[in-house]
């Protein structure tokens, strides 16, 4: 992360740091704050990025809890929006999802018609809705967007300033980052991988005995 962060703003320290004990780790920016992001040579947002993991109990694999990247007017508190990862979330809450925190008057009012419907009023939020309340779902647990997918929309839409080669370190970085979510749906959905291997004329073998293939995780291919 640090390599693609530093690749992609053009500077030469680590802007991201860990923190771990016994088994759970920490990823924060090292900048209390967030990061900073300029347009123009003028500091103008913020991006505050931090992971929290767990490691398995035999320590073989590192599995995202939470994680959340949040946009800042540089000058304000209120986010503008905020991208979060809950790998056990609790009721009806997408496990990964967006909030905006930005006002429309016509979903507004949507929100008030649909009245004691609405999940957040069922939680008893107090006050009038705010499009934030909203959970925008963002692919579940394996297709959810990376930080370099953040980083690319505020190149592109908001025109921060970035380093000569951004984009392909980003590439780079969304890379690996996918490589991994596919091996684990793989993981998932061993069934499903092995067709479509033998459809691309792999032939594949299972050693062991039926009974020993891995289940079908359906919590994870089906979760909202």
């Amino acid at each position: 992360m640090n390599h693609t962060l530093k690749a992609f703003l053009g500077c030469d320290e680590d802007v991201m740091h860990v923190d771990a004990s016994g088994s759970r780790v920490v990823v924060k920016n090292v900048e209390l704050e967030g990061l900073t992001l300029t347009v123009a040579g003028n500091p103008l947002f913020r991006l505050a990025a931090r992971y929290y993991c767990e490691l398995n109990q035999a320590s073989t694999y590192l599995a995202v809890e939470k994680s959340t990247f949040t946009v800042f007017h540089f000058d304000r508190t209120e986010p503008i929006l905020r991208y979060d990862f809950i790998r056990k979330p609790k009721g009806d809450v997408p496990s990964a999802h967006i909030n905006m925190h930005t006002e429309s008057a016509a979903l507004i009012a949507a929100m008030q018609d649909a009245g004691s419907n609405r999940r957040t009023q069922r939680r008893r939020v107090a006050g009038a809705p705010t499009a934030a309340q909203l959970h925008l779902p963002l692919g579940g647990p394996r297709f959810r967007p990376a930080l370099e997918d953040v980083l690319e929309m505020l190149v592109v839409e908001l025109a921060i300033d970035c380093a000569r080669g951004w984009r392909e370190s980003l590439r780079e970085g969304r890379s690996l980052w996918r490589d991994t979510q596919l091996r684990a749906a793989v993981a998932d959905n061993t069934s499903a991988a092995v067709e479509a291997l033998e459809e691309l004329g792999f032939v594949v073998n299972w050693p062991k005995t039926p009974a020993e293939r891995p289940d079908l995780r359906k919590d994870k291919i089906e979760q909202f």
